[in-house]
């Protein structure tokens, strides 16, 4: 058995690429019983920058390559055009991937904070739609007790951004000061609130807000004076705005190249910038086209990702460091496993024997009371759990091959089944 990774990130894809093959956090329970059916139980990390399927298999080329049709075949799209972008990770490098991802060390913003909630929302979503075997869920728990010890334990996670404040960082690079201008925030869920709020401490004070709930932005257009906009009114108060940042889980565009073009018009003429920290994206990308608007995506954000990878190089390589005795404390329990079934295998014939010679035993002593049977009975089975306890011990602590081999031989294994 063999853990299988499949997927794609900000390395090897662009948001075009990504935001087709974006699992939304509402497609889960149909998504993952899917999976279920086509490759195995497992899990799906699906965030702004990664699509990643997780799975256990016998036969490790095979299952990616089913993670892959998986893929393609949910989203209806051609399986040659993801081969470019896709790449497969097993067993221990599955492992560290997994871990590195958790730890925030693998994330566009290094140390950024989101990233561990969203492994923890995969891992949640798998177990509610029962597709999770017991390996690959213990996989996620070792991942998320490794990005907490990371967090607790360095200084990665110390001032780290956010994706959602890097795209702040990004308006005011653009812009300069942002006090004075309006800002139009579309997304009131996590995202929209980590942006709401980096908006404030960057002196951001004309905020308004919309939701397809408006419950969530008018609490925190209240929790942050700002104002609440109805979300079938954003085609009409774009116009106003000086920055629009979108940050939703909406499937598809919110803004239209028409509401951008409308905005920024004679009557309203103004040069606006777009920031759109969505995937899939919810800002057309045709809205770059209009006079005077200037529209970033969330791939835009590299260079404030390089400038905050500068300063905590440091961190990363003690992060790096945990990674690395997480997994080999967790490869060693995956390696265990392969001695399981040799063991029931050796447990099964010791107490086919034991029976055996126990009804021999009892044949010889007719005046046998049922209390002394049960004493003779629980006495041969502790006899049996003393005897193999060491060589158990033994073949889950070396499970390699060679020893695996040894134990076959030395129980004669192979001569029993045949």
């Amino acid at each position: 058995m063999h853990i299988v990774l499949t997927g794609l990130d900000y390395n090897t894809a662009p948001i075009e690429v990504r935001e087709r093959v974006s699992f939304a956090q509402e497609l889960l329970p149909d998504a993952l019983p899917a999976l279920a059916e086509q490759v195995g139980e497992g899990v799906i990390l699906s965030t702004c920058n990664r699509t990643e399927v997780y799975t256990v298999g016998d036969e490790p080329i095979e299952a990616a390559r089913d993670i892959r049709r998986f893929i393609a075949g949910y989203h209806g799209l051609d399986y040659k055009t993801l081969e470019p972008h896709l790449y497969d990770r097993t067993d221990a490098d599955a492992a560290t991937h997994l871990f590195r991802v958790a730890s925030g060390l693998d994330s566009m913003i290094l140390g950024e904070s989101e990233i561990l909630g969203q492994v923890r929302v995969a891992l949640t979503a798998a177990s509610e739609s029962s597709s999770l075997s017991s390996p690959v869920s213990r996989l996620f728990h070792a991942a998320l007790r490794t990005g907490r010890r990371v967090r607790e334990d360095t200084q990665i996670s110390r001032n780290a951004l956010s994706i959602s404040y890097a795209g702040v960082q990004l308006a005011q690079r653009v812009l300069g000061s942002l006090s004075g201008l309006r800002v139009l925030l579309i997304g009131a869920g996590e995202a929209g609130q980590l942006v709401a709020r980096a908006l404030r401490t960057t002196g951001a004070n004309d905020l308004m807000i919309a939701n397809r709930t408006p419950q969530r932005s008018e609490e925190l257009a209240r929790n942050l004076d700002g104002r609440a906009i109805p979300f079938q009114e954003i085609g009409l108060v774009v116009r106003d705005a000086d920055i629009v940042i979108a940050a939703t889980g909406a499937p598809s565009y919110i803004l239209t190249r028409d509401d951008v073009a409308i905005a920024a018009g004679p009557e309203y003429r103004r040069s606006q910038v777009l920031i759109d920290l969505s995937v899939p994206r919810n800002i057309d990308p045709d809205t770059a086209t209009v006079d005077g608007v200037t529209l970033y995506n969330i791939d835009d954000l590299s260079t404030i990702a390089e400038e905050n990878l500068q300063g905590r190089r440091e961190a990363a390589d003690d992060a790096e460091a945990i990674v690395t005795e997480h997994v080999a404390y967790f490869m060693e329990w995956w390696d265990s496993l392969k001695a399981v079934p040799i063991i029931k295998e050796i447990r099964q014939r010791a107490e086919l024997t034991r029976k055996r010679e126990l009804a021999r035993a009892i044949r010889k002593l007719p005046d046998l009371s049922p209390e002394d049977f049960k004493t003779l009975d629980a006495m041969t089975q502790s006899i049996i759990n003393r005897v193999l306890h060491d060589p158990t011990v033994s073949l889950k602590q070396r499970a390699g091959e060679a020893h695996l081999q040894a134990a076959r031989d030395l129980f004669r294994l192979r001569e029993e089944r045949e």
